[in-house]
């Protein structure tokens, strides 16, 4: 395969997909949540250390892919709004290595832990669901506007699924004020409806700037 932008764009994301994918698989099923209690988190990281750096290792990988997705795209924007998106994926890239180098910092030696002290510092980490929110609003609104007004640059199919997945975002930040449930953060609907969505969007996003790359 010739290695033109258009071609490693697809690689770099499809990259960045399966570590995203490999880094929760490699967590497992019986993973601690916001609703766990501080002896469960502790018992759990004593037991699965190599699980959570592995987590841990495979995000760096899913960081470093997302910026290189950030430069890709946002070079095929118009000012400000490949700032925007830029900053977007860039904060969320950010928090991503934030919210692992806690679940791996708690992997180091969780023994020494009084249930406390792993409770409280796993809350922080799991908050990183709603507010990662922000980041995300911000990069499919830099996407979204490009469908509106005399100079459209993005098909209306891109519009209106950066549309809902901004609409989503924003609503999805009420998970801050979750404790348990489908509104927990780090929960079912930042994980799961916002992962799904955002997967989708991402698809739309590559396929948009493939597109303008073979053009170009």
């Amino acid at each position: 395969m010739r290695m033109t932008a258009r071609n490693f764009l697809l690689i770099n994301i499809l990259l960045t997909c399966a570590f995203y994918v490999f880094s929760f698989v490699a967590l497992g099923s019986a993973v601690p949540t916001i609703e766990s209690t501080g002896a469960k988190i502790v018992t759990w990281f004593s037991e699965n250390g190599g699980q959570a750096r592995t987590y841990a290792w495979a995000s760096t990988f899913v960081s470093l892919g997302l910026m290189i997705f950030a430069g890709q795209v946002s070079a095929l924007l118009p000012v400000p709004n490949r700032y925007v998106f830029f900053a977007g994926v860039f904060g969320f890239a950010l928090t991503a290595q934030v919210q692992a180098w806690i679940w791996a910092g708690l992997a180091y030696n969780p023994s020494g832990l009084s249930e406390g002290a792993a409770q409280a510092i796993f809350a922080i980490a799991a908050f990183w669901g709603p507010v990662v929110n922000a980041s995300t609003t911000a990069m499919a609104g830099a996407i979204a506007v490009l469908g509106f007004g005399e100079h459209r640059i993005i098909p209306p199919w891109l519009t209106w699924l950066s549309i809902v997945f901004g609409v989503e975002q924003a609503i999805e930040t009420v998970t801050v004020f979750g404790h348990s449930g489908f509104i927990a953060p780090g929960g079912t609907m930042n994980i799961y409806l916002g992962g799904l969505l955002g997967f989708i969007w991402v698809g739309g996003v590559v396929r948009w700037s493939m597109q303008k790359l073979e053009k170009a």
